[in-house]
């Protein structure tokens, strides 16, 4: 028998045709329900447009160019699937798993630790999960705006440490200090990212500052942040948002680190520069730095071209932006630490 192709209109007729007396026309299937996860930020990952609209005084207001054509909504930055965390091949089939080290390596493919960068908890062989929550990798059915949203982060270091007033520097901090400002080691901040560059889909439009630690005020503590500077088109910005580094140490920073130290010094007396452009190279301070209300930043901008910067003949005064509903640190809380610790 010669077969026909039918559409989807002549097939419909048919079933209406040769449907027993009285039935009722066959519905179509409903399409399948959202699940919880899908409003995720891992899903979405709908926080970095957030933080980079201009409502928050993110970087679109530098640019003017919409989130959607930045290109840094790609789809290798999320996890459309449960396959990306949970399959196991079993057999040459696909199988279901909670396997922690499964999960680890989906984990380490976007927020693998850098070599050499030494922690204490991976050392005793803790992983992402023994820390991290399971409502915070699936999400809980409300589409937050930002990681950095108050509540959406339930991991916090008092979870397993609570008895940590015994020491000196645990009773005069109290609760006004974040851990994070005394016991990280590394963060990486960067120099100078050249937006026009990476609007055009090229790479090596920033420049790494290593050895810089900034502190700012999150949730009525001072905590540690992260350093961003950018140019587009001659015109320039910086932002502070918190960060939390993965280098934790046992051992805290000394008081002299942050109490007293030249750099608090130099931003007292205005004369603070924590980084040059000397030589076709940046140097950069080393040490704690309080981001200070009011304070300028003497920083270079820098154009790039043909794999080579070249520093902007007298920038314009750079946007402020303080992402993470962070702020900056008050002049009485520098005026405490410009004082050695003991004095007055």
């Amino acid at each position: 028998m010669k077969r026909t192709l039918l559409s989807a209109g002549v097939l419909a007729v048919v079933a209406l045709i040769v449907a027993p007396a009285g039935a009722a026309p066959q519905e179509a299937r409903p399409a399948p329900a959202e699940n919880f996860f899908a409003k995720s930020l891992h899903f979405t990952n709908r926080g970095i447009e957030f933080v980079y609209s201009k409502g928050q005084g993110g970087v679109e207001r530098l640019t003017g160019v919409p989130f959607k054509d930045t290109g840094c909504s790609e789809e290798r930055c999320h996890v459309r699937t449960c396959d990306v965390c949970h399959k196991k091949e079993v057999d040459g089939k696909a199988s279901y798993t909670v396997d922690p080290e499964v999960a680890q390596k989906a984990c380490d493919g976007c927020h693998g630790a850098e070599p050499g960068i030494p922690d204490v908890h991976r050392a005793k062989g803790m992983k992402c999960m023994s820390c991290h929550s399971v409502r915070e990798v699936h999400g809980d059915g409300v589409a937050h705006d930002s990681y950095m949203q108050p509540g959406v982060l339930e991991t916090h270091c008092e979870k397993c440490h609570a008895e940590i007033g015994k020491s000196v520097s645990h009773a005069v901090h109290k609760a006004r200090l974040d851990c994070a400002a005394c016991h990280t080691d590394r963060f990486e901040n960067c120099l100078n990212c050249h937006l026009d560059t990476r609007l055009a889909g090229k790479k090596g439009g920033q420049i790494s500052l290593a050895g810089m630690l900034f502190l700012v005020n999150r949730s009525g503590r001072v905590t540690t942040a992260n350093f961003l500077t950018y140019v587009y088109r001659g015109k320039t910005m910086i932002t502070f948002a918190p960060s939390f580094s993965h280098s934790i140490t046992k051992q805290g920073r000394r008081c002299a680190d942050c109490h007293g130290s030249q750099i608090v010094r130099d931003i007292a007396g205005g004369t603070f520069v924590p980084v040059r452009w000397e030589n076709g190279r940046a140097s950069n301070v080393k040490g704690v730095i309080p981001v200070v209300d009011g304070m300028t930043w003497n920083v270079p901008f820098l154009d790039y071209s043909d794999g080579k910067w070249t520093p902007l003949p007298n920038p314009a005064p750079p946007l402020l932006n303080y992402s993470g509903s962070c702020s900056p640190l008050s002049k009485e809380q520098l005026a405490k630490l410009v004082k050695p610790r003991g004095a007055g």
